[in-house]
C-alpha cells in the first residue's frame, strides 16, 4: 500500500495529517513525501517525519512550484510500488481505520478501481462543518446512502456531467494498476484535471463506496480564494466543456445528461459576477447574514470588507469559519439580522419558504436579482 503526501504550504495542517497516516490500523505502508517548493517551513516538518518514520521511502522536494496538484499526483504515482494508492492531501486527515476499511472493500471486489467514503468538512480547529454533499438534487436516486459497489459507466453517464462525485482525493484508495493505466491516456490541462481523470479511470470499472465518515477535509480560505473569481469560473467552464465532450465521445448514445448539464452551466454563468456586485453594495445592508454555506458564500467572505454577522445553513453545526459564526437556520439567528442574502440560485424557492416559516420580516436579497 503506497501513500503519497503532496504538500504545498500546509504547515498548520501537517502534524495531524502525518499523525493519522502513521497511526493507521493497516500497517503495511510505504510513504512517499512530496513538497512543491513550499515557503512556509512545512518542508522541514516533512524532513523530520522522514527521519523518524521508517516507512518513508522517498522525500522529493521541488526546487520550483509545479503549478498544479495533479502534477504531484503523477510524480508520486510513478514512485509508488504498492498494490493500492492513497493520495493523502496535506490539509486533510482521516480516521485511523480509513485504509484498513477501504482496502478490505478493494480486496473483496477485484473489478473495482477504487474505494471511497464520505468526507466531513472541518475548520482549522477540526470542528465539523457538515458532511460533504455528493448526491445531486437533479436525481431522485442517492447511491451514497449505503455501502455498495457502483458501475463506473453509469456514474460517468448520469452524474459526472454535473459534478465530480469523487470530490476529495483523500477520501479514496485507488488500485494502482488501474490508476497507472488511466494515466497512459490522460494529459493534464487545467484546474479540473482530477475530474477529467476520474472519468477515464472509472470507465469500464466498478467503484466501491463506504457510507461512513472516515475522511476529514480542511476548509479554509487558502483552498478556495485563489481559484474562485469571475475569470477563473469561465476558465473552469471551458474545461467543463472539454469534460462533456469527453463523456459524449465515450458514450455517444447517452447525450441527454450532458445536454442537461450544459443548461445548468449556462444558467450559472453570471453567478460570480453577481457576487462581485454584492461585494460592492454589501456595506449598506446593516447587520446581515448569508444563507447558504457554499462556494459563493466562501468567495464572498474572502473578498468583502464588512464581514457577515453569521452564515446560515441547514447542514452545518455551530462552529466558526474565518471568525464568522456558522449556524443552522433558527429564529434566534434570524431575528438579529436586518438583511438575509440568499447565496443559492438553485435552492432559492425552498430557502424563501424556510425564512417565511420563521416569520422573518427583514430584507431578503437574491443573487440573481442584483
Amino acid at each position: 500500500m503506497s501513500v503519497i503526501v503532496p504538500n504545498y504550504n500546509h504547515l498548520g495542517f501537517l502534524p495531524k495529517r502525518l499523525q493519522t497516516i502513521a497511526q493507521q490500523t493497516y500497517p503495511h505502508l510505504e510513504i512517499i513525501l512530496l513538497d512543491d517548493a513550499s515557503s512556509d517551513g512545512s518542508a522541514a516538518v516533512l524532513e523530520a517525519f522522514a527521519q523518524s518514520e521508517p516507512r518513508v521511502t522517498k522525500f522529493i522536494r521541488n526546487a520550483h512550484n509545479s503549478g498544479g496538484a495533479f502534477q504531484q499526483w503523477i510524480k508520486g504515482a510513478r514512485q509508488a510500488k504498492g498494490k493500492y494508492l492513497w493520495i493523502a492531501e496535506t490539509d486533510d486527515f482521516s480516521e485511523l481505520s480509513f485504509v484498513e476499511t477501504l482496502v478490505a472493500r478493494l480486496e473483496n471486489n477485484p473489478d473495482a478501481c477504487l474505494a471511497y467514503c464520505h468526507s466531513t468538512w472541518v475548520d482549522r480547529e477540526a470542528n465539523s462543518l457538515g458532511v460533504m454533499d455528493i448526491h445531486l438534487p437533479y436525481f431522485e436516486q442517492n447511491y451514497w446512502q449505503q455501502d455498495g459497489c457502483l458501475d463506473g459507466d453509469e456514474i460517468n453517464r448520469n452524474f459526472m456531467p454535473f459534478r465530480n462525485v469523487l470530490r476529495n482525493a483523500s477520501s479514496a484508495i485507488f488500485r494502482l494498476s488501474s490508476f497507472n493505466q488511466a494515466l497512459r491516456h490522460f494529459e493534464p490541462s487545467g484546474p479540473i484535471d482530477d475530474w477529467l481523470f476520474y472519468v477515464q479511470l472509472i470507465k469500464g470499472h466498478q467503484l466501491c463506496f463506504v457510507a461512513q465518515e472516515l475522511n476529514y477535509c480542511g476548509l479554509h480560505e487558502a483552498n478556495f480564494s485563489r481559484s474562485l473569481t469571475s475569470q477563473s469560473y469561465f476558465k473552469n467552464s471551458r474545461q467543463r466543456l472539454k469534460l462533456m465532450r469527453k463523456i459524449l465521445a465515450l458514450y455517444p448514445q447517452q447525450s441527454h445528461n450532458v445536454h442537461a448539464a450544459l443548461k445548468v452551466l449556462w444558467g450559472n454563468r453570471f453567478k460570480y459576477k453577481a457576487v462581485d456586485k454584492l461585494i460592492d453594495s454589501h456595506t449598506d445592508m446593516g447587520r446581515y447574514g448569508l444563507y447558504g454555506f457554499n462556494d459563493l458564500s466562501k468567495y464572498f467572505v474572502s473578498r468583502c470588507n464588512k464581514k457577515p454577522h453569521v452564515i446560515l445553513d441547514k447542514k452545518v453545526v455551530d462552529s466558526s469559519y474565518t471568525s464568522i459564526p456558522l449556524s443552522k437556520v433558527d429564529p434566534s439567528s434570524l431575528f438579529q439580522l436586518d438583511t438575509v442574502i440568499i447565496m443559492s440560485i438553485f435552492y432559492r424557492t425552498q430557502m424563501v419558504k424556510v425564512l417565511k416559516s420563521y416569520n422573518y420580516a427583514g430584507n431578503v436579497v437574491f443573487l440573481d436579482s442584483i
